[in-house]
C-alpha cells in the first residue's frame, strides 16, 4: 500500500522507495519507506532533528525536507555536500569509521537528536561503530535505524569483494552487524568487538526496543534493515 513517504522516495529517486526512475543509473529499490512511514507519521509535523549518514548526491535530504516540514536535518559524508545547506539542512563531513570524527562532530553540533539513520559505508564495522558512539546522542525514545545489511551476509561478500574501496572479508563470522544485532535480541546483551566495553554497556542498558525487518532479496542480497529504541 503506498505511502505518502514512499511517494516521495519514489519522486526523488532514493533506493529507499519502491519504484526506480526509467532513466539514469540505479539498483534495486529497497523499500524502506514502507516501514518508515508507520514510525514517523507520527513525527511528522513536530519540531525534531534527524541525522542521517550518507548523503550520495541527496535524494533522501530532499524526501526529509519534504516529509518533514519542521525538522532540522543533518546529514553526514565522507565528501562535501555544501551545495545541499539550506536553513533547515545542514551537512557535514563526516568519517563513520572514525570515533574521534564522529565526536567531534557531535559535540560541534551540541544537539540530540529524534531519528538517525546509517545509510552510509555499509561496512559492518562502521555500522557498529557508528552506533556505539551515536546512540548517546539520541533523546529518550528516540529512533536509530541501520540500513544495507545485506552486508552482514557471508554469501555476498568474501576476502576479495570491496564496497566504496572497503575490503568486507571482516563481515564473516562474530564480526557481521546482523549476527551482533541478532544476539543482542536472543540475550539482551549487547557484543561488539568493534565496540569499547563502555559502549557495549550503554547499549545493552539503554536499548528499550529492537526489530530486524526483512524486506525481500535483491542481487545484493537479502534486504534488511534493524530498528533500535532508546528508553
Amino acid at each position: 500500500m503506498s505511502n505518502y513517504l514512499t511517494e516521495l522516495a519514489n519522486k526523488y529517486a532514493s533506493d529507499k522507495g519502491t519504484i526506480a526512475p526509467e532513466t539514469g543509473h540505479h539498483g534495486p529499490r529497497l523499500g524502506y519507506t514502507e516501514i518508515y512511514h508507520k514510525y514517523f507519521e507520527p513525527l511528522r509535523n513536530l519540531d525534531i532533528n534527524i541525522l542521517e549518514i550518507g548523503i550520495g548526491g541527496g535524494p533522501s535530504l530532499k524526501m526529509w525536507e519534504d516529509y518533514f516540514h519542521k525538522a532540522r536535518i543533518v546529514a553526514f559524508d565522507i565528501n562535501s555536500y555544501s551545495y545541499l545547506d539550506n536553513d533547515r539542512v545542514k551537512t557535514m563531513i563526516v568519517d563513520q569509521s572514525d570515533r574521534t570524527s564522529l565526536l567531534n562532530a557531535m559535540n560541534n553540533l551540541s544537539m540530540e537528536f529524534d531519528i538517525i539513520i546509517d545509510d552510509g559505508s555499509h561496512v559492518c564495522e562502521h555500522q557498529q561503530i557508528s552506533l556505539g558512539v551515536l546512540f548517546k546522542f539520541l533523546k529518550n525514545k528516540g529512533q536509530y535505524w541501520v540500513e544495507d545489511l545485506q552486508t552482514s551476509d557471508v554469501d555476498v561478500w568474501n576476502q576479495t569483494t570491496t564496497l566504496y574501496g572497503y575490503n568486507m572479508g571482516n563481515n564473516v563470522g562474530n564480526k557481521n552487524t546482523v549476527e551482533v544485532f541478532e544476539n543482542y535480541g536472543d540475550n539482551k546483551k549487547f557484543l561488539s568487538e568493534f565496540l569499547t566495553a563502555d559502549e557495549n554497556l550503554y547499549l545493552t542498558e539503554n536499548i528499550d526496543e529492537y526489530k530486524l525487518y526483512r524486506l525481500g532479496k535483491t542481487f545484493y542480497g537479502e534486504t534488511k534493515l534493524a530498528f533500535f529504541l532508546k528508553k
